[in-house]
This record gives C-alpha cells, structure tokens and sequence, in this order.
C-alpha cells in the first residue's frame, strides 16, 4: 500500500518522543504501536539516524541504536518533545472528550476528563469557548447505575427488526455511543447471550432487587471471529471498535478479532455492511451466511 510523504513524516517525528519514554523498547512492539512493518520500522529509524540541524557533522545529527531488535536514542537534538497538536485538532479533542464525559457517570473519569480539558484549554484559549453536550435517552440512568451495582434490569422495549414490543430481564455490561444513538451490551437472562441494546427504544425501566446467580461465564461460551476490511473502509473498525480486541493493518487490508457470543447478530452486522466487511472465522459461520445470502438472491429470480 502507498503511504504519502506527510504520513510518514508524521510517524517519524512520533517515533522518536515515543522511544525516549520507551527506551530499550523492541522493534517489533514498535511495529504494532504504530500500525506498520518491522521492515518499515527499520526503515524511519535509518531515516532519523541520517537526519539533525544544519551543520552537517555528527554532532548535530540525531543518534540513536537499533542493534539486535532493541531500540535507544542516544540524541534526539530537538525531537525531544511530542508533536504539538493544531488548533483545529485541539478542538477535535476537546469535543471527543466532551462526548465520553457526558457519555459516563462516573466521578473519577469526569475529572480526569475536565483534568485534562483545563490543560489543553491553557495550550488554546480558543477552544475554552466551545462546548459539546449530548442528550441521553430517558433512561441512561437507570442501565448506568445496573452496571456499576452489577444488577439486572427489567424493561419493556420496542425491537425495530421485530415490530414488537416485549418486556426483558437483563443484565448491562457496557454503555457505547455510535452513529449518534447510545447503546448498551447486556445478556439476556432468558437465553443466557449477549446482546446489544438501543437505549432510545426503551419504554420502561426498572433496576430489579433480584439476585441472578445463573448467568455462566461468557469467557467460556464466546466464540471469536475475525473480520477483513478494507483499507478505505477504514471507519469500521473505528465504528465497531467496542466489539474488537485487537486491529492490525496487512496491505491494503485491516484484519480485526474479537469475541461474541451472539452469532445471529454478528450475521446481520456482516450481511448489513457487505462487501465492505468480510468475515474470515469461524467457518461455519461463514458458510451460514453465504447460504442465507444466496437464499435471500433467490427470491428475486
């Protein structure tokens, strides 16, 4: 795959910052940080070995050692600093961190995440005049405090890809925003899976008092699956990021694993996002899909 000039600058100006607070750090762990091969690693760390300040001896160029896999910067000249950010990236960060803040209940994040906006605020004054708010749905509070008690929910909810309405017992794992809708992750006590939820179509809700002691372990029941997208689909594994466990670029491809217990839904997530989005395991799997694919074409001959 092509990569620009600007890309690559930018790595290497990341690389050596990273290394400084990294040292002795190995070529392969490199490779993974910044999404690239180990040749090309190898490569900008050739690059900023002939690279300094004018002056052209070695004492203004930038030292380091790459020997045996393991890389040290012995001179970073004026490499000693991350990058500074932009102003308008600044403000990309500021309204990303105003989006998780009112995403989240809990105190020490928030104040980790208003922490953080006072130190960007002081590098960028513009930005202390911009403000994100996000509405939550009616009954954000009620799955939030379910999941940090570890308590089960009752709700009545209105599913779109059913047409029905149905009352449901379920226990909230995890809360995640995406195309502008909250989400949740719960397994349903009636079936023992893991589903996700949209919290705007909640009708009622309802922290139970019910102890749920028969739920068993999803670390022993969930099946993993990788997924093969294309480079320039890249934003799926930005939009899906909640369900990978590891993302890794190969060519123009990226391949990203994870774990679900829910293989109906991982269906419907692959058939609604195709080409764009091809599942590689499991097998079995696979072969469902393509049969209900082909079933589906069927009906229009």
């Amino acid at each position: 795959m092509n990569e620009s000039a600007v890309d690559r600058v930018t790595r290497v100006l990341d690389l050596v910052p990273f290394i400084l607070e990294n040292p002795g750090i190995e070529v392969s762990v490199l490779a993974a940080k910044f999404s690239v091969s180990e040749k090309q690693v190898l490569a900008d760390l050739e690059l900023i070995f002939m690279c300094g300040l004018p002056g052209y001896t070695p004492y203004e160029l930038i030292d380091l050692a790459f020997e045996d896999g393991v890389v040290t910067v012995i001179d970073p000249q004026v490499l000693d600093k991350p990058r500074v950010f932009t102003e308008i990236e600044a403000v990309v960060l500021n309204l990303g961190l105003s989006i998780i803040k009112n995403a989240i209940n809990d105190p020490g994040q928030i104040k980790s995440i208003d922490d953080l906006q006072k130190k960007i605020g002081t590098k960028f004054t513009s930005i202390s005049e911009i403000s994100f708010t996000t509405s939550k749905p009616a009954f954000y509070d009620q799955v939030s405090e379910a999941i940090t008690r570890n308590a089960a929910v009752n709700l009545t909810y209105n599913s779109i890809s059913r047409d029905e309405v149905s009352n449901r017992t379920l226990i909230p794992k995890r809360i995640y925003l995406a195309q502008g809708n909250f989400y949740f992750i719960a397994i349903d006590t009636k079936n023992n899976q893991e589903r996700h939820y949209r919290m705007d179509l909640i009708l009622n809700c309802e922290i139970s008092n019910s102890a749920h002691t028969n739920i068993s372990s999803f670390a022993d029941i969930e099946e993993p699956f990788e997924f093969k997208i294309q480079s320039t689909n890249k934003y799926l594994t930005e939009r899906y990021s909640d369900l990978f466990t590891g993302v890794s670029q190969k060519g123009d491809v990226y391949l990203a694993q994870g774990r679900m217990n829910n293989p109906q839904w991982l269906k419907r997530l692959v058939i609604s996002n195709a080409p764009d989005l091809q599942l590689l395991e499991p097998a079995f799997l696979k072969e469902e899909i393509g049969e209900q694919v082909r079933s589906t074409l069927g009906l229009y001959e």
